[in-house]
């Protein structure tokens, strides 16, 4: 399913067709990876979700097109819960 917590363990060199290539050495810590210290972009890293740099919990790695399609779909259905209470309330 999705690749979660995995804190760069599957880290590859690119594009694979199978699990014969080596984990790359990449320190996901790097501040080059991290915009404004709180947006995590990293292309290569196959994972949607790691682990936050400060405090607990997970962010989105921005460097994936489905971490893009999970905060659009996440922004519509609030758009459309919104839309729907306000058309069920009086005025």
């Amino acid at each position: 399913m999705f690749r979660v917590g995995q804190g760069g363990s599957r880290l590859r060199d690119g594009p694979t067709s199978g699990a014969a290539s080596p984990p790359v050495n990449v320190n996901v810590d790097d501040d080059r990876y991290w915009k404004l210290g709180q947006f995590y972009v990293n292309p290569v890293d196959p994972a949607l979700f790691v682990e936050k740099r400060f405090g607990i919990g997970y962010t989105c790695n921005f460097g994936r097109p489905a971490a893009w399609v999970l905060i659009g779909a996440f922004v519509a259905l609030s758009v459309a819960a919104f839309v729907a209470v306000s058309l069920v309330l009086p005025a």
